[in-house]
């Protein structure tokens, strides 16, 4: 039997891109006034699997098919080995919404017949797991190279960068905090209010009723509580201190949830000091920090601020290297945050916010715990 040399083969390597979109025409009074800004982002390429063959430089090997294979290359793809005839399988194990496909390329000999059938498991493809202890508390990072473990920290010249822009972007008129808390005190809506006749400029004005949760139904109330029965004149008619207990209660069963993430500030964007210099607000007490959640400054103790730190790390980063500059003091629908931002429609259960600056892509869970912590530690 003559033999073949098959020899050369070449490996193909997936990068991850940005996640952008084509412009939408946003709706009168936010015309495009902002101008381009490269601001770094963190990104990942999680959700990654192994090649085929010998192939090693990932979590998992796939195992091979009878025959002599090559050594594979990892990278993203269906798995392909020059194997002769030998045909290894293909590896998917998905982890949230990732799928960790292996593409080994590799030089073989000879004619080997087998069928090499593997499952390759990359661990956490697409993110990083929150196990649930409490109810509906931890939700898996969905899968498109963003997610915590693929993210890192912020240089001091990156940092510094970003922020000079940050602090230099108006937010569109009728939507600024700044001259909000400078103007009015916050008030609390009541179940007489008539929440989709109430302007969005004079609906933010309203403690409990953010504008991320403005425009759903049941308005003001977030997702979990709906889901749950809470209407929206049930929601209205809470005092401060039952605002304080809910959030109380969502925090403990957050933090006694597991995660394979630890909770670090340097994924944060603006920091403590740059929010009240933002908002012109006296140095945070021992203890204490400020946040910036939707255009709102609140003020955490040690617990608020770990239930934060691990939200924004499961958090997806939107990468708006290429587009509009984000105003962090700005208050917005989701609406208005698509159209101003250029963001791609989300799926029923996804939404957008703006924390500490940076635009994140939050589930249900995480963006209920977010605005809760938006209502009860709002600096008024």
């Amino acid at each position: 039997m003559s033999k073949l040399l098959i020899g050369s083969a070449l490996a193909l390597a997936l990068s991850s891109t940005s996640l952008t979109a084509a412009p939408i025409h946003a709706e009168r009074g936010f015309a495009e006034t902002v101008s381009a800004q490269h601001l770094w982002l963190a990104k990942g390429n999680n959700g990654n699997g192994n090649g085929n063959g010998n192939g090693s430089n990932g979590n998992k090997l796939i195992k091979k098919g009878h025959g002599n294979g090559g050594k594979g290359n990892p990278g993203k793809g269906n798995s392909h080995s020059g194997n002769g005839s030998a045909k290894p399988g293909k590896g998917h194990a998905q982890a949230g919404n990732g799928n960790g496909n292996g593409n080994g390329n590799g030089n073989g000999n000879g004619n080997g017949n087998g069928n090499g059938n593997g499952n390759g498991k990359p661990e956490h493809a697409g993110g990083a797991k929150a196990k649930a202890k409490g109810q509906e508390v931890a939700q898996e990072a969905a899968g498109n190279g963003n997610g915590a473990k693929a993210r890192r920290g912020f240089s001091e010249v990156e940092r510094e960068s970003a922020v000079r822009r940050l602090v230099s972007t108006p937010a569109p008129d009728g939507r600024d905090m700044t001259r909000v808390l400078g103007a009015t005190a916050l008030a609390l809506a009541t179940p007489q209010m008539l929440v989709p006749d109430i302007p969005e400029d004079e609906l933010i004005t309203y403690r409990n009723c953010p504008p991320g949760l403005a425009k759903k139904d049941p308005p003001c109330v977030p997702p979990g509580l709906a889901k749950n029965g809470v209407t929206y004149n049930d929601w209205a008619s809470y005092d401060e201190d039952r605002y304080d207990d809910l959030w109380l209660e969502r925090r403990k069963d957050w933090l006694d949830s597991d995660f394979d993430v630890e909770p670090d500030p340097e994924y944060l964007l603006l920091q403590s000091d740059q929010i009240a210099t933002l908002f012109d607000l006296e140095p945070a007490p021992n203890g204490r920090r400020y946040a910036l959640i939707d255009g709102m400054p609140v003020l955490l103790d040690d617990d608020d601020y770990r239930s934060l730190l691990l939200v924004n790390q499961l958090a997806q980063v939107r990468d708006l290297s290429d587009g509009p500059r984000i105003a962090p003091t700005a208050a917005l629908t989701q609406r208005e945050m698509i159209d101003l931002y250029r963001l791609p429609q989300l799926d029923t259960g996804s939404n957008y916010a703006v924390l500490n600056g940076q635009i994140v892509e939050l589930k249900d869970s995480e963006y209920e715990l977010l605005q809760m912590l938006r209502i009860a530690r709002a600096v008024l």
